[in-house]
């Protein structure tokens, strides 16, 4: 191996290995009740309009709903505490710009909204025919991060997803058969 290669591989190593406590503490430190939260990162109208889209992306059904499980709260965590000045700076301006669309075009009250009015949303800036613009950017973020986090939420890798305690063993067979067709949790 060449010590460029090498080089490389260690400083991933180390950055996977100082981020893992931070995702781990940000995980642990969510609440379970709504009432006892208050964002940190996003403001009150802000939260509130992530709680409903990421219910409209996971919502309940035989398994929890994204908000169940703390997704929003979580997601508030990191972006104060993970992501990069430049990144907050850019998720701040296009949720202001996200809560002024929706006050446009749906209610001045955010809490009167539907859970079709949301739908409506992103069916109208998620189908993009041409250059996307930050409203839609922002959009995808929300639904690649909530489907992230939901998968790495405490209860759906221990209770939804195949879970083994303790790693290791080497299983050959069918995913079907071992797993009852579920993905593993890490």
């Amino acid at each position: 191996m060449k010590r460029r290669d090498a080089l490389k591989n260690i400083g991933l190593s180390a950055g996977l290995i100082i981020a893992s406590p931070s995702v781990i503490s940000l995980l642990n430190s969510c609440s379970a009740d709504y009432n006892q939260w208050s964002p940190v990162f996003l403001n009150k109208e802000q939260a509130k309009i992530l709680m409903e889209i990421v219910d409209v992306i996971i919502p309940k059904t035989d398994t929890p709903s994204a908000n169940e499980v703390n997704v929003v709260e979580f997601l508030d965590k990191y972006y104060k505490e993970i992501l990069d000045d430049n990144r907050q700076e850019w998720l701040k301006n296009t949720y202001a710009k996200l809560v002024d669309l929706i006050k446009l075009n749906y209610s001045e009250d955010i809490n009167s909204l539907t859970e079709k009015n949301y739908k409506d949303l992103l069916d109208k800036h998620m189908i993009i025919n041409g250059d996307s613009n930050d409203i839609s950017d922002l959009l995808k973020n929300i639904k690649s991060d909530t489907i992230w986090s939901y998968k790495i939420s405490e209860f759906v890798g221990e209770n939804v997803l195949a879970y083994d305690p303790i790693p290791g063993v080497a299983y050959c067979g069918d995913l079907q058969e071992l797993t009852g067709g579920k993905s593993w949790s890490l």
